[in-house]
C-alpha cells in the first residue's frame, strides 16, 4: 500500500511488461489518477497547491523520430483547451540550474541536446516563451505552461517534457526494424495538469458565474406551485433527452426566493412555470442577470443553449 507522488515508474513498468518493437510505438498511456506531494503547510494555496490532486497523466514511448510529431499535436491539443477555457498563459522553458549539476541525472551532453531541441520545437511551433533556468525536472527539462489566475498570480497547469533518463534507468528498450535493441524516448504530457488547480483558475476568472457550456448546471427550473410540479417535471425530462443539465427546485419556498437562490446559484437560465405555461405548453425564461427572456416553446429554448454551448465548444 504506497500513495504514489507521479505515474512515470508504474508506466515504465507497463511497457517493461512484454518485449516491444519499433512497431509499436508510439505507446501512449494515459492515466487520469490522484497523486499525492508532502507539502509544507506553509506552501499550501486553496486548490492552488494541495497534497492530493488529480492529474491527467500521459506518457508517450516513442522512436526519437516521432519525438517531433508527438510535441506538435501535445502543444495544438494545450492550446485548443487553454484558448476555450479563456486562461491567460504564457510558455516557461526550464532548464537546468548549471551551478548545481548534482540536482540532476543524465548525461549532461543529453541535457544539452534536449534543451536545444526544445527551443526549436517551440520556435517552429510560433510560440514565444520565457527562460525558466533552474525549474527543470531532475530527469529532464520542460516547456511549462503557466497560467494567470484572477488575481496576477502565475500557476503552473500544462508541461511537457523529453525523457532520455527515466527509460535508460529503468532499462526500457524496443526492437528496432534492423534486430537492435534501441532506448526509446519517453515523453511527459499533461494538458491540465492538476484538475483542481485549473477549476481554482476558472472559478475565480468566472466568479463563479460560469458560461453555459461550462455550468454543471445549466438550466433550473422552478414551479410556480406543486399545481404545476408534475409539468415542470416533465419539462425537466424533456430538456435532459436533449442533453441538457437541468435542475428542478420543488421546494416549498416562495417563487420569489427560488428565484434569489437560482441567482445566487448563478445558473444561466431559469424556467419559471406557472398555471400559464401548463396551459400554454411553454416556457417562461430568465437569463442569469434578471434579463426576461419572455415565453418560449421547449424546442425553441433548447435549440438556444445547445446553440450557445456549440459556439463555443
Amino acid at each position: 500500500m504506497f500513495l504514489k507522488p507521479m505515474n512515470c515508474p508504474q508506466h515504465t513498468q507497463i511497457y517493461a511488461a512484454q518485449p516491444r518493437s519499433y512497431r509499436d510505438l508510439p505507446l501512449r498511456l494515459t492515466d487520469f489518477a490522484m497523486l499525492y506531494r508532502d507539502e509544507k503547510p506553509g506552501e499550501l494555496s486553496g486548490l492552488g497547491r494541495v497534497r492530493s490532486f488529480s492529474q491527467d497523466d500521459c506518457h508517450i514511448f516513442c522512436r526519437e523520430d516521432q519525438v517531433d510529431a508527438e510535441i506538435d499535436v501535445a502543444l495544438q491539443m494545450t492550446k485548443k483547451v487553454m484558448d476555450t477555457f479563456g486562461f491567460k498563459y504564457k510558455y516557461r522553458l526550464s532548464t537546468r540550474d548549471l551551478g548545481h549539476p548534482e540536482k540532476y541525472l543524465g548525461d549532461p551532453v543529453v541535457w544539452d541536446k534536449v534543451e536545444k531541441w526544445a527551443v526549436e520545437i517551440m520556435e517552429r511551433n510560433n510560440i514565444p516563451y520565457y527562460d525558466g533556468p533552474g525549474e527543470a525536472a531532475f530527469y529532464a527539462p520542460k516547456m511549462d505552461l503557466v497560467a494567470t489566475d484572477a488575481l496576477g498570480r502565475e500557476w503552473q497547469l500544462s508541461t511537457l517534457q523529453i525523457d532520455y533518463v527515466m527509460p535508460e534507468r529503468f532499462g526500457l528498450v524496443y526492437t528496432d526494424h534492423d534486430g537492435t535493441q534501441k532506448l526509446p524516448v519517453m515523453l511527459h504530457r499533461a494538458i491540465l495538469g492538476s484538475a483542481e488547480r485549473a477549476m481554482m483558475i476558472l472559478i475565480e476568472h468566472y466568479a463563479g458565474a460560469f458560461p453555459v457550456w461550462l455550468s454543471p448546471t445549466q438550466v433550473t427550473v422552478l414551479p410556480v406551485s406543486e399545481k404545476t410540479i408534475e409539468y415542470s417535471e416533465k419539462m425537466v425530462k424533456e430538456l435532459r433527452e436533449k442533453g441538457l443539465r437541468v435542475g428542478l427546485n420543488t421546494d416549498a419556498d416562495s417563487l420569489g426566493k427560488k428565484i434569489r437562490n437560482a441567482e445566487a446559484s448563478k445558473v444561466p437560465y431559469m424556467l419559471i412555470l406557472g398555471e400559464k405555461e401548463v396551459d400554454s405548453g411553454n416556457l417562461s425564461v430568465r437569463a442569469r442577470g434578471q434579463k426576461d427572456l419572455g415565453s418560449m416553446n421547449l424546442a425553441d429554448f433548447s435549440n438556444l443553449v445547445i446553440r450557445e454551448e456549440k459556439e463555443k465548444t
